[in-house]
């Protein structure tokens, strides 16, 4: 069990009302902060960054969880999940220009197939967690990148860039 906090204005721990429980799966390291991946109902499957924890203390109680989490390797679930923003898990097509095969391949590992498109560009098929993080990193590239499939994710993104355009 745990307390969790997020930041207020003033720079003071803001903590929220509830104590979290939670079985432990593995510790990873994702944009400078550690995080618990850890087994939890109602979510399952869920990460909390260690440096928010506070009050920790480990129930007499078997770890749950395990068995849904051995299926899957923790560096490829990582990849899928961007800052470690949960999401839909959906796979997902991606159109690039040839310059960011090294960016698509630190995202996804080095073992992501990419198939030519023509002379300049490339296509990819992975898996993600569908979040406006991805939203972000997607954007980071501008056109040079194209999210193709699948559509509805296509449209979700083109909404989530028009709704910045509008706020401007």
């Amino acid at each position: 069990t745990f307390r969790y906090f997020d930041w207020d204005l003033q720079g003071r721990r803001s903590f929220r009302p509830k104590t979290y429980e939670a079985s432990p799966i593995a510790l990873c390291w994702e944009d400078e902060n550690y995080y618990l991946v850890a087994y939890g109902a109602p979510h399952g499957l869920t990460h909390y960054r260690v440096d928010k924890m506070t009050d920790i203390s480990a129930l007499d109680a078997p770890r749950e969880g395990m068995e849904d989490f051995s299926e899957q390797n923790l560096s490829a679930y990582t990849k899928k999940v961007f800052s470690m923003f949960s999401g839909e898990e959906q796979t997902v097509r991606l159109r690039f220009a040839n310059h960011l095969v090294g960016a698509v391949l630190d995202r996804f590992g080095k073992d992501v197939e990419s198939a030519p498109v023509d002379a300049t560009h490339a296509r990819v098929h992975v898996t993600v967690a569908a979040s406006p993080v991805f939203f972000g990193w997607l954007a980071q590239f501008g056109t040079a990148v194209r999210l193709e499939a699948p559509s509805a994710l296509a449209r979700q993104y083109a909404d989530y860039l028009r709704d910045i355009a509008d706020s401007y």
